[in-house]
């Protein structure tokens, strides 16, 4: 169900949560605790890009992205419906083993966990704020 890659912009700034093993747990009535695992893969994933500074509709710079790019994905994978990967600028500059932490396992999909976030910076500026959350791909 994967649709087409985030744009290929670098954000200035990455916020990443791991994910959790699904899990409930169980208080008795005696006050003993009991935990149960529904898998034994991580799920729920978080990642907030932030672009600062960016063109809204012109490129600046070469393999600079802009607000409107941002705002296109968002309305091509029908909001927070659709899944997407997301490219290597993404990722830029950071440490691989981080990186690997982020894309493991490698049938990470991520979808908007809300709509982007546009802060006007200055006239045809802006800051873009995007939430996303890692699901695992089913296999078909």
């Amino acid at each position: 169900m994967a649709t087409a890659n985030f744009p290929n912009i670098k954000p200035t700034t990455r916020r990443f949560r791991m994910g959790d093993i699904p899990s409930k747990t169980y208080t008795s009535l005696s006050g003993a605790i009991f935990k149960r695992a529904f898998g034994n893969v991580k799920t729920n994933y978080t990642l907030d890009l932030t672009f600062e500074n960016i063109s809204d509709v012109t490129e600046l710079k070469t393999n600079s992205g802009t607000t409107n790019q941002i705002l296109d994905h968002y309305e091509s994978v029908n909001g927070t419906f659709k899944s997407f990967t997301l490219t290597n600028a993404t990722f830029s500059g950071m440490g691989s083993s981080v990186r690997g932490r982020i894309q493991a396992p490698s049938n990470v999909k991520w979808r908007y966990a809300s709509p982007p976030e546009v802060r006007a910076v200055y006239s045809d500026i802006s800051t873009v704020t995007v939430k996303l959350v890692g699901e695992i791909e089913a296999s078909s």
